[in-house]
């Protein structure tokens, strides 16, 4: 059985590699996706984000609880210079991506789903 670390672990490499169909794989087909621009949810959603988002990210660190994970990463964007650090909150269940966020910082990321400093998975 696959840990939620993996699955996200697995979910990050795919969409850094532009892997469309194995980041649909494990993702919900309902995948719920929240970011700057708003709310969104599906697998046609999910599919042009990672084709065009151009993004890269880079995890520097890991937080879990139950069903959910936040990721504190170095996110890059092709044709932009430098990067910005960025939290991701994944709910995975049954080894799939059910639900992403991304926050601004990581107390945004603790405050949405209940998780803090002693989460950290060493």
């Amino acid at each position: 059985m696959t840990t939620n670390i993996e699955t996200a672990d697995k979910w990050i490499e795919n969409v850094n590699a532009k892997d469309v169909a194995a980041v649909l794989k494990i993702s919900d087909r309902n995948i719920e996706l929240i970011g700057p621009m708003g709310a969104s949810a599906g697998h046609e959603t999910l599919a042009e984000w990672v084709k065009n988002s151009g993004i890269s990210l880079s995890t520097q660190s890991r937080y879990a609880k139950g069903h959910c994970v936040v990721y504190e990463q170095e996110g890059r964007w092709e044709n932009e210079n430098g990067q910005v650090m960025v939290y991701t909150f994944m709910e995975i269940k049954e080894g799939k991506v059910k639900r992403i966020a991304r926050f601004d910082t990581l107390d945004e990321a603790f405050g949405y789903c209940g998780m803090s400093e002693e989460d950290l998975v060493e």
